[in-house]
């Protein structure tokens, strides 16, 4: 069948999932995560891999298009402003794919007539989800054609599974079936507690349900996979593991560290990757989109900001990956905005918060749920963990960290003198990446260096944004997202 002679692609996504929650990239709470490391085995592992952004709906319709966020026009919860923008479900299903996704349909649509064949709702009963990807997977070889689906797990995303919950009938969440169990549940006390947060009962138990989440996103993870190979397709499918960005606590999700950025992305292509390999050097998710196209032989549009993995899977290198690598976050929280830019090398990151002024207090998302209360809390008493409390909500325009000693960015090197030279490589470096990628933010950064200037460094943020190219003048948050809905 021409399904079987075609590549085709499965995509699945955890939502909120940590790299480092993952078992083959070094979580220490054992066996979060079995179906995930086995996938690793059999396919190859991309041990620094990197989204494009940090919160939902644009880093996955970065994933869709191949650009960076402010290339696309997709910086927030809403279809990209740009026209025309090419697309994974737009170019494949004009060169004969069925493309289809499950689950967080809205979040992952970039434009409202993007050609899904078919597209639903799904809730985070495994069982359910797996029978539905089977039936499109059934449907593409009745029509002999091709196949591309994305799988979006509603896990580990709030709400967690509540360990005490062992046992009991689960309440149903958008599917037609109460959400599974995961299966293996894990207790307060089997936690450890990583060294951003503090060691509390309530950290403990948040931890515990978190754990709980991802095993039941890495069960989905196993359906799937066992899915694609009972229908003989293991051969030709490229099965992609990845995660949205960031857990959703802080300095991870809704940031521009590694923890926000740092994805455990997994490839599996039996046709071109040795099984259990690892490619070690950066990575990003805008390099699916083009290994895509030169994997299914479709000629490429143009205009990525990624390149194709096709010859990395045997052994090959990206062009000017080795050495410096480029993150960004891009927010909107009512009319306060808070753009991050990272440079990355193997041994340092250097962060540019343009949104800085030393009295605006950041707020997103990563500090909902009981980590960032549990972190004020703690504060009240304990000078430490005030002072981490205190900069995670002002920050600085700066920060400096080495990765090796200080994996969660508590020291920031920034101002030490001894760092100056390293500052300046980064800075220029930051400097060129804006101009070649036309960052609206390239103007603020160019002011502060020039000025080291707080204030006129907040005037020029003003300026661009009433300029109309910043990401606070884009539409709210669309409620009518997708034409698409659960059939």
């Amino acid at each position: 069948m021409y399904s079987k002679e075609k590549v085709n692609f499965l995509f699945i996504t955890a939502d909120d999932m940590n790299w480092n929650s993952v078992g083959c990239f070094g979580a220490e709470i054992k066996e979060t995560t079995p179906k995930i490391d086995q996938l690793a085995k059999e396919g190859m592992r991309f041990a620094n891999a990197h989204v494009a952004t940090t919160v939902c709906m644009p880093s996955r319709n970065a994933i869709n298009s191949g650009r960076l966020p402010h290339r696309s026009g997709g910086e927030g919860f809403h279809h990209f402003t740009i026209p025309n923008v090419p697309t994974i479900p737009s170019v494949l299903s004009k060169n004969g794919y069925k493309v289809g996704i499950l689950g967080k349909v809205g979040h992952s649509t970039p434009y409202k007539d993007t050609p899904w064949d078919h597209a639903e709702e799904v809730g985070r009963n495994t069982e359910e989800i797996t029978k539905k990807a089977a039936a499109f997977a059934d449907s593409a070889i009745n029509e002999d054609k091709p196949f591309y689906l994305i799988v979006n797990s509603h896990d580990p995303h709030r709400p967690y599974y509540n360990w005490k919950n062992e046992g009991k009938k689960q309440r149903n969440h958008k599917g037609k079936n109460p959400n599974s169990h995961p299966s293996k549940v894990f207790k307060p006390q089997d936690m450890i507690v990583p060294a951003f947060l503090p060691d509390t009962k309530e950290i403990r138990h948040e931890l515990a349900n978190y754990y709980c989440s991802v095993r039941r996103c890495d069960d989905l993870v196993g359906r799937l996979v066992n899915m694609i190979q009972e229908k003989g397709l293991q051969n030709n499918t490229m099965i992609v593991f990845l995660s949205d960005h960031g857990m959703g606590a802080p300095s991870a999700k809704a940031n521009a560290y590694v923890n926000s950025t740092k994805t455990p992305m997994i490839i599996k292509y039996p046709t071109l990757i040795k099984a259990g390999s690892v490619h070690k050097e950066f990575s990003s998710v805008l390099d699916l989109f083009p290994t895509m196209l030169d994997l299914a032989e479709i000629e490429s549009p143009g205009g990525f900001d990624g390149q194709s993995l096709k010859a990395v899977f045997s052994g090959g290198k990206l062009k000017d990956r080795n050495k410096l690598f480029f993150t960004y976050f891009y927010a909107k929280n009512g009319n306060s905005h808070y753009n991050m830019r990272t440079a990355l090398d193997h041994k340092y990151s250097y962060t540019f918060n343009s949104f800085y002024t030393g009295k605006r207090l950041y707020a997103t998302s990563s500090l909902g749920g009981n980590f960032f209360t549990s972190i004020v809390q703690q504060g009240k008493t304990d000078p430490y963990w005030n002072k981490r409390a205190e900069f995670i909500l002002r920050r600085a325009p700066e920060e400096l960290y080495d990765l090796e000693k200080d994996p969660y960015g508590f020291n920031n090197l920034a101002n030490n003198p001894e760092y100056k030279e390293l500052m300046n490589k980064f800075r220029k470096a930051m400097a060129t990446n804006m101009e070649k990628t036309k960052d609206f933010v390239s103007p603020v950064f160019k002011t502060y260096q020039e000025t080291k200037d707080v204030k006129k460094m907040r005037a020029a943020y003003e300026k661009v944004q009433a300029s109309g190219t910043f990401v606070g003048n884009i539409p709210k948050r669309e409620k009518d997202i997708s034409k698409w809905s659960n059939p």
